[in-house]
């Protein structure tokens, strides 16, 4: 029943229904989250057209609100000179054309977005006018002529209302009822019972047949339909009997049957009907796209489940056909497509207060008097109506916006031009005490900084975090391997962490032990769900459980302190080793039929390309950290969207772990020395894990350490430890239940305990600081201050005559970094629709995300909690590489051009030699001229965020310059 017929052009389902692919959500299970362009489906658009146009199908706001622009620009977040600029652009040689009033264009235009011409509470603006509260009343004189006019017209023209798509838009128009209330309930119940992961008790029956036969089956049992759709329940149970006799039936053209059926009962146009089933997909956006989400992505969903878009949607408009019948009934109304839509009423009118309001600004804009008010004629007066009709809200908020950024864009590029002398100028000695590779997420720029001002000897580098390594990896006790990697990646390789030999007994005994625990956890769940077996287990476990709970709220950092110390006590980890390298002539597979492990070959490649991608092809230190990252914390289920983008949303600490490892073998040395890069006998790689939720380090495979390394090594763990404690200091300073001026033992404390309380609801913030991407040398930024809002990218130009190192970093960077900064973006610009609100009333269904309540729909995009800090900008895109470079890349590298030309992302280049920028707009590369603004300077980064909690524009560290003597 999972089979599907290929779709004819001409119909309109088959069409609604590949378009409704791109348009859903594309989010994934929650275990999993990774961060994407929410609006993917219109990224071969350009930017402004592409958000304009995906938030109106949406009914989604496409930029912050005008007030919220508005507040930036009393606040000086926007200047007048960016606003300026950002106008001149939009309105081009129209600038200074005559607009009414003896104003210009450019001067009308300006009013409008400067002024506040949009009423959002109409009473409250009288009520604040009538009682002078509002700086109208200063002019009430002039007001009171501006009214008069308005009143006596002519009066501006209706704004045109959406055209109704769907017979529930008709409906509640006419009769103010939603029939989606009667249908999303019941459709959510049977939607959550089919895709369940693992979390419910009883799954959907049949549901190994597909949700059209399941649904079906359901009712042929005898469960009624919804309360205001009964017939539902009728229509759905006379599928049953055909469709379990008849294994061959194709659910997709089945479904499409009913579809059709249906919009023939309703009478919907052929020419309306792409619409109509895209529309109605959208109606219940996250359950939709769970089930696009897991049509196209087998390997995400339930083994039993056969999701298919065309079933969940005929299912849905079987209901809705029998909620429209009864409630047109119920009103005496037709329910014919094209009769029902006869009886829409005309357009309501603009309201005379933002009219007022509008001729209000510009008479004050032109300097016009109350009697020059009262005078004007009604050409003049329909002229304003025209202007005001033009300068639309979603086009005064691109204006906004473009303002936004460019203020953000030349802080920064002003800031790297005039750092640039000094980074440079610092010498760097033949050999490092140590080089420490982290992922290029902008949280651990803080750390980096941190590292580097605590030691003229370390040099850090930023490399995506699963350094090369793509694997399916198997942890001690996973089930099954995961993909550890770009999840535009599918690995080759499998990799499996097993005990060693010697701790074999410690292994078969916590394995007996978790295996116990979790029976009896499922037996407790199973059984707190029964009538008497909640109240008992209540009564027994009750209080057990709220000790503990009281402990994690209370005092979550003793609490978690303890249960460590106990496990370790008593059913300690054994030590393990990974699968890494398999000899050149095994045909080890795995059940999948994968290779466990890489051969020699493989491995050295491995190596060499993430070593050559930053560039880091001799001078190697004695001792090489290699850190992945990844997220802990409690209660929180969106906690995968705090790990590793590169990683397929997972820890980074296997592939650093992994990597390590691979490089520390001698034969994959030796094999890279005939490649050309030669690494020291005495350089040993060590991997490790950064939890950037409480800033813990931990480092793995100690034993390989060589006892001539131990005084080196008990130095960098010596700055590591206060690296971490500085970065946290850093990071505090955003919560605000955390006082400023914490010394770094108190922050590191209050983090820790962030991660660790039980009803936390920003154990972090992830990535709402995202505003940059460097990618160059780090002497490009070192001694920087970036306000952990940099993604930094290690890549020396110097080394890469062909751009073949420029493409692969590109090629992957490019996309991640814009996944991260558009999902934070469009987030942050409408949470509601875009983002899934705050998570205070979020319950996790059927692992598969989160909704609220018991009966909502698949809430996507990120929580509130991990934006409300947000700047939402386009990822500010730094490349050390010249524009014929970029263009070079961008030629051969689809995605990477669509992103550049469309812009999705601001590309800047920076001459490797010269240092001389150019900015791409507009398909080609413009020269920037830096401003001659002073750089702060500061001796330590505490210097300069100590005392603050806003954002910061960047500074310069002089502790981190130091010449490395």
């Amino acid at each position: 029943m999972s089979s599907h017929a290929e779709p004819r052009a001409e119909d309109p389902i088959a069409r609604a229904l590949a378009r409704a692919e791109g348009v859903l959500p594309d989010q994934g299970p929650i275990g999993v989250f990774i961060h994407h362009n929410t609006l993917h489906a219109y990224q071969h658009l350009p930017f402004h057209e592409a958000v304009q146009t995906g938030a109106s199908r949406a009914g989604a706001q496409p930029y912050l609100s005008l007030d919220a622009y508005r507040a930036a620009w009393a606040r000086g977040r926007i200047t007048e000179r960016d606003v300026d600029t950002a106008l001149r652009a939009f309105l081009g040689a129209e600038a200074d054309a005559p607009a009414p009033l003896g104003l210009t264009q450019w001067t009308a235009w300006r009013t409008l977005l400067l002024e506040a011409v949009d009423v959002s509470d109409p009473a409250g603006l009288r009520y604040a006018i009538a009682e002078g509260l509002s700086p109208i009343a200063r002019e009430r004189g002039r007001w009171e002529a501006v009214v008069a006019r308005v009143a006596r017209g002519p009066h501006p023209a209706p704004t045109p209302e959406a055209r109704p798509v769907r017979h529930r838009d008709l409906l509640m128009r006419l009769t103010a009822e939603d029939i989606d209330a009667t249908v999303h309930p019941e459709l959510v119940r049977l939607a959550a019972g089919f895709l369940d992961q693992g979390q419910a008790v009883d799954v959907l029956p049949g549901r190994e047949r597909g949700f059209l036969a399941a649904v079906a089956g359901l009712y042929a049992s005898g469960l009624g339909g919804p309360r205001h759709a009964r017939a539902a329940a009728t229509d759905l149970a006379a599928l049953a009997p055909p469709w379990e006799a008849t294994a061959a039936t194709s659910a997709s053209t089945s479904a499409h049957g009913i579809l059709r059926d249906v919009l023939d009962t309703l009478a919907v146009p052929a020419d309306e009907r792409e619409e109509y089933i895209l529309a109605t997909a959208l109606a219940l956006p996250g359950w939709s796209g769970m089930f696009s989400r897991l049509e196209r992505h087998p390997e995400e969903r339930a083994d039993a489940v056969l999701p298919v878009l065309a079933e969940f949607l005929a299912v849905r408009l079987m209901f809705e056909r029998r909620a429209i019948e009864q409630l047109c009934a119920a009103h005496g109304l037709p329910t014919a497509w094209h009769e029902l839509r006869a009886r829409l009423p005309a357009s309501a009118p603009v309201d005379p207060l933002e009219a007022a309001l509008v001729l209000f600004a510009l008479t004050g804009a032109a300097g016009l008097s109350a009697d020059a008010i009262t005078a004007l004629d009604d050409a003049t007066l329909r002229a304003c109506w025209q202007l005001r009709a033009a300068a639309t809200t979603v086009r005064r908020q691109q204006v906004f916006h473009e303002a936004y950024e460019g203020q953000y864009r030349r802080q920064t590029l002003n800031a790297l031009a005039a750092h640039r002398t000094a980074a440079l100028a610092r010498r760097e000695a033949a050999r490092a005490e140590a080089q420490i590779l982290f992922c290029i997420d902008e949280r651990e720029e803080s750390i980096r900084r941190a590292i580097e001002e605590l030691g003229t000897g370390y040099e850090t580098f930023g490399v995506a975090g699963f350094f090369g390594v793509a694997i399916d990896y198997q942890g001690l006790y996973d089930t099954t391997p995961a993909a550890h990697c770009p999840v535009v990646v599918v690995p080759d390789h499998e990799v499996h962490e097993s005990p060693i030999p010697s701790e074999l007994g410690w292994h078969e005994l916590r394995q007996r032990l978790r295996a116990r625990w979790n029976g009896f956890e499922r037996a407790i769940g199973r059984g707190s769900r029964t009538l008497t077996g909640g109240a008992g287990l209540s009564f027994v476990l009750g209080p057990l459980a709220g000790v503990a709970a009281a402990g994690r709220v209370v005092a979550p950092r003793r609490t978690l302190a303890l249960r460590d110390r106990l496990l370790a006590r008593f059913v300690p980890r054994p030590a393990t080793r990974l699968s890494a390298l398999r000899e050149e002539w095994s045909k080890q597979a795995s059940s999948r039929g994968k290779p466990v492990g890489f051969s020699l070959q493989e491995s050295t490649d491995r190596v060499i390309g993430v070593l050559r991608n930053i560039g880091l092809t001799s001078r190697f230190a004695p001792l090489v950290i290699v850190l992945g990252h990844g997220s802990t914390s409690l209660n929180n289920p969106h906690e995968s969207a705090h790990d590793c983008g590169a990683c397929g949303g997972r820890r980074g600490g296997a592939n650093a772990r992994l990597f390590a490892e691979l490089a520390n073998r001698p034969d994959v040395r030796a094999a890279a020395r005939t490649r050309g890069i030669d690494i020291p006998d005495d350089t040993v790689f060590v991997g490790g894990l950064h939890d950037t939720a409480d800033d813990k380090v931990q480092l793995y495979d100690l034993g390989a350490i060589p006892a001539s390394h131990d005084a080196r090594f008990e130095a960098v763990c010596v700055m590591l430890e206060r690296a971490r404690r500085e970065s946290a200091r850093e990071r505090a300073r955003r919560f605000d239940d955390a006082p400023l001026g914490l010394s770094a033992q108190e922050a590191l404390e209050h983090v820790e305990a962030r991660a660790s309380h039980l009803g936390q609801p920003r154990p972090e913030y992830g990535h709402c600081t995202n505003a940059i991407a460097v990618v160059g040398r780090r002497a490009l930024t070192r001694g920087l201050h970036l306000d952990r809002r940099a993604f930094l990218i290690s890549y020396d130009p110097s080394q890469d005559d062909r751009n073949v190192v420029l493409e692969r970093i590109l090629a992957a960077v490019g996309p991640v970094g814009a996944g991260i900064s558009l999902e934070y973006y469009f987030s942050s610009v409408d949470n509601g629709r875009f983002g899934c609100g705050t998570k205070l009333p979020h319950n996790v269904i059927g692992l598969l995300g989160v909704m609220n309540g018991h009966q909502g729909d698949l809430q996507t995009g990120l929580p509130l909690q991990m934006v409300e800090l947000h700047e939402p900008m386009r990822l500010l895109l730094i490349v050390e590489a010249t524009p014929e470079a970029l263009l070079d890349v961008a030629s051969r590298q689809a995605e990477v051009a669509e992103l550049v030309t469309k812009e999705w992302v601001q590309l800047v280049s920076v001459d490797p030699t010269s240092g001389r920028m150019a900015c791409f707009k507009s398909g080609e590369f413009h020269p920037y001229a830096p401003d001659a603004d002073a750089l702060p300077v500061v001796e330590r980064s505490i210097d300069w965020h100590g005392r603050s909690r806003e954002f910061l524009p960047p500074a310069q560290v002089r502790a981190a310059l130091r010449e490395n003597g």
